[in-house]
Order: C-alpha cells, then structure tokens, then sequence
C-alpha cells in the first residue's frame, strides 16, 4: 500500500494538502504508530554467529528494526536482557547464556557462538524514513489508526488552509487512544502479528 492511498481517510479532514505534504506525513505518522505498539513483528532471515563479533542484524527492505523480541541459537531460546545489564553480564557472567542488543543493528549473544551458528530473531519493526509502500496486511489493520496521526501532523502545520490546531488536538488524541489501546494488547500477547520475512513491496 502506498502513501497516499490515505488519502480518503485524511484529505476530508485537510482539504487542499498537497500529496507529497500527505505522504510525508503518512510515513512519519506510520513510524510513530509502530515504534510505540511494537505491533510489526517480523521473525528475520535466519543469519549466523561471527564467533567473537556481534552479529549483525539485516531488517527487512524499507523498514527498521525497533525492538528485537526474542532469538534463537542454534535452534534453543537465549533470554534477553537490557543493554546495560547485558553489558555487565558480559564482564562478569562467562557462563550464562543470554543475548542483547545495543543499537538494534546488532546482536550480542553469550557466550560466544561458534562461527557459523544459525540466529534467529524475531524483531518489532517501522517503516524506514524512505520506505514508498507500507504492507497491505497491516494497512488493512491499522488504516484508520495511523490516519488519526496523520490528520492531527498536518493539520498542525502553521499558515496553511487546513491549519486547525484544535482538530489537530482532536486527532491527536484518538491517535494517542489507538496507540495505547493497541500497545497493551500486544504486551499481553492477544494480537500476535507475527509475519515471515521477507516483506514484498511492489
């Protein structure tokens, strides 16, 4: 789905946006929704260990890694733990097997693989700043959501005819209620949305 296939669900609340205005704002506005739902769950190619290096971790085309959830070495699940506490095991606890990232590029796992030994990971995803399309699975989802996000953005934009700071505040509140209202069900694991990848972009 591309950008502007929001169209019918913002223009009637900012009529006279340009498209491109519309576009940028759809992608930023998709990035917002995702990032704070963690909803976009993608289980990742399957890559392999660099032995004393941490591994690099490929997202998917036109997207970006937000949060990884979970991973699998060599076909066994290794327990995640935040960066700090996972920096600190790494100096003091040689023996105990763990995994966790630093930048959500790349992956340290412990203790150290052998080279050649399979990942996987399952990853919380956003469009990239560049991505052209968002997939139709979750657009069919979420439509209405992220749209909520994109009314409220333009219409916030100063000196234009579809300038209207309380419609912005108007739609930036039910964008708030679906983010929430959507994050917890995630958290509680009642809408798993987990999708093969790699995603298909036409």
């Amino acid at each position: 789905m591309k950008w502007l296939d929001f169209s019918p669900y913002v223009l009637p609340y900012v009529i006279g946006c340009p498209d491109p205005t519309l576009e940028m704002h759809a992608r930023l506005a998709a990035i917002e929704f995702f990032r704070r739902t963690l909803s976009w769950r993608e289980v990742l190619d399957p890559i392999s260990a660099e032995g004393s290096e941490p591994v690099e971790l490929e997202a998917p085309m036109q997207t970006q890694i937000i949060k990884v959830k979970s991973v699998s070495v060599d076909g066994r699940d290794f327990p995640l733990v935040e960066t700090t506490h996972g920096s600190e095991l790494s100096r003091t606890d040689a023996g105990r097997e763990f995994a966790f990232s630093r930048d959500n590029r790349t992956l340290a796992i412990y203790p150290i693989q052998t080279a050649g030994t399979p990942v996987v990971v399952e990853a919380a995803l956003a469009p990239s700043i560049t991505a052209s399309t968002l997939p139709d699975a979750l657009a069919q989802q979420h439509m209405q959501d992220i749209a909520y996000g994109v009314a409220a953005s333009i219409k916030r934009i100063p000196g234009q005819v579809f300038t209207d700071p309380a419609g912005a505040q108007e739609q930036q509140a039910l964008f708030e209620r679906r983010i929430t209202t959507i994050a917890a069900k995630h958290s509680r694991g009642l809408m798993a949305a987990k999708m093969r990848s790699r995603t298909t972009f036409l």
